[in-house]
């Protein structure tokens, strides 16, 4: 009977030199689970569990809504805000315990809202900074780590989330996008149209830098960067 992980043809002369294949690849399989679950790895998997928070809450909400149609309840478009408002209504015990399952899924989606910014602020601290925590979540998780982010330049960061748009533009030659994720940088959707894609450029500069900035442990002048696209922004 063969001993477990040695090797076949060294069965009847084991030698000390030859590897034990099932040690190797134990190492291996222990170094590949340690990666898949530290640093910004791990950030990104707990984003995703946040992303996923985010739907349920919606949904719940959309549900909600139908069920308790004749109350009129003003939320201001916030699901958290509309189950306490519920929770406080002239309702039922069931109504109540129905509620009391939207506020909590908001503390638990808080509580980890707050793990990350946590993590994220001694990950990528001056990324942060330039364009905050919400914004930088969604380009490590849309990237799929600080290690790709780093090899973008700041074209690709300019359009990362438009992947749709922009390979419609190669097919078809239809307009190019000049935006993805940054759409959502505060303010940018105010400004006219035609300035949009000008300041996104500037934005997908500095950013070009804070992410190198990070990714090498450096620290820098980000305040200036932020002012400077401000400046640009309201001019």
């Amino acid at each position: 009977m063969l001993r477990s992980g040695i090797i076949p043809e060294t069965e009847k002369n084991p030698s000390e030199t030859i590897p034990d294949l099932r040690e190797i690849i134990l190492s291996y399989e222990k170094e590949r689970i340690n990666e898949e679950f530290s640093g910004d790895q791990y950030i990104i998997k707990i984003y995703s569990v946040k992303r996923e928070l985010d739907e349920i809450i919606n949904l719940y909400l959309e549900k909600l809504l139908s069920i308790y149609m004749i109350m009129d309840i003003n939320y201001g478009n916030d699901p958290c805000a509309y189950f306490n408002k519920l929770l406080n209504s002239d309702v039922n015990d069931i109504d109540r315990l129905i509620a009391n399952m939207g506020i909590e899924l908001c503390q638990f989606r808080e509580k980890i809202s707050d793990y990350l910014y946590s993590k994220l602020n001694n990950y990528m601290p001056n990324t942060v900074k330039l364009i905050g925590y919400d914004l930088c979540l969604e380009f490590l998780w849309k990237s799929g780590g600080l290690k790709n982010l780093v090899k973008y330049p700041a074209s690709t960061l300019q359009i990362l989330g438009a992947e749709k748009s922009f390979f419609k533009h190669m097919r078809t030659g239809s307009p190019s996008p000049k935006y993805g994720i940054l759409f959502n940088y505060p303010g940018l959707s105010s400004l006219p149209v035609k300035k949009r894609g000008k300041i996104a450029r500037i934005i997908a500069n500095k950013m070009a830098i804070t992410i190198k900035m990070d990714y090498f442990g450096r620290s820098g002048d980000v305040q200036s960067m932020r002012d400077y696209i401000l400046e640009k922004m309201k001019n």
